[in-house]
């Protein structure tokens, strides 16, 4: 009998899903299985990362509507990252450490972008106490970094900077032909620097005062610390917004 691996991923972001991108491939090149689907009940924030991610992964055997195992931590050390982490709950070992992400698909070179510096100020999940771009503008100005486009903001949670030139995508992919044209690019903790991480793109990463290490995952990144420019009114509501979802935890419990 065959052995099998579902991965059933329950976090839907970019970044969420790539954290687990390795596994297959080791799965398969230890023999510690022989199968690796991914569980449809997984969630996915858009539909593109189950193609980029795990659609063209040749290590993924394709795609099952059983329920699969979920494991997560963001445990790290000076030589175990989190995917490193996530490899272990898995019962996965290859005697490497300090994993990347991985994807598969071959980026379209766009030769108008060669050389350019770009800044994603797009992030979901929290990256530190980070609130308006002074803290940002001061460090591209204190390192004489001159920024050639911006990514055009996509969502409620971002940090832009001022009359910069704008830059889309029009899916994943076509993120991916940018990432992989351009010379460097600068984000927060979010998908766009574990993407980049995997593309292998020069990538410098801002975080805030707070922000928790696990997810400073990638030995290609760069990680630049900005402390934070929270106001008391800032700092009260997030202690307020911490205190409801630890209420909301405890009454969940009975």
């Amino acid at each position: 009998m065959k052995k099998t691996l579902i991965i059933e991923i329950q976090k839907g972001g970019l970044g969420d899903h790539l954290f687990y991108s390795h596994l297959p491939r080791i799965a398969k090149q230890t023999n510690a299985f022989d199968l690796v689907f991914i569980s449809n009940k997984s969630q996915f924030r858009n539909e593109d990362y189950k193609k980029l991610i795990w659609e063209l992964n040749p290590f993924v055997d394709g795609f099952t509507d059983e329920s699969g195992i979920f494991h997560f931590s963001t445990y790290y050390t000076d030589t175990q990252n989190l995917l490193d982490t996530l490899m272990l709950l898995y019962g996965l070992e290859d005697n490497k450490r300090m994993h990347e992400p991985e994807i598969y698909y071959q980026p379209i070179l766009k030769a108008n972008l060669k050389g350019a510096i770009v800044y994603d100020p797009n992030f979901i999940s929290y990256t530190g106490d980070l609130r308006s771009n002074l803290l940002i503008q001061k460090w591209f100005r204190d390192n004489h970094v001159q920024v050639n486009y911006q990514m055009v903001v996509l969502g409620n949670r971002f940090i832009a900077l001022r009359d910069q030139p704008l830059l889309s995508a029009a899916n994943i992919f076509d993120f991916c032909n940018i990432l992989a044209s351009i010379d460097t690019i600068y984000c927060f903790t979010t998908g766009t620097a574990t993407l980049a991480a995997a593309l292998k793109v020069k990538t410098f990463v801002f975080y805030g005062k707070g922000h928790e290490k696990g997810y400073r995952h990638s030995l290609q990144n760069k990680y630049i610390y900005l402390g934070t420019d929270y106001r008391f009114v800032d700092q009260l509501k997030k202690m307020l917004f911490q205190l409801y979802h630890l209420f909301t935890r405890k009454n969940n419990l009975f």
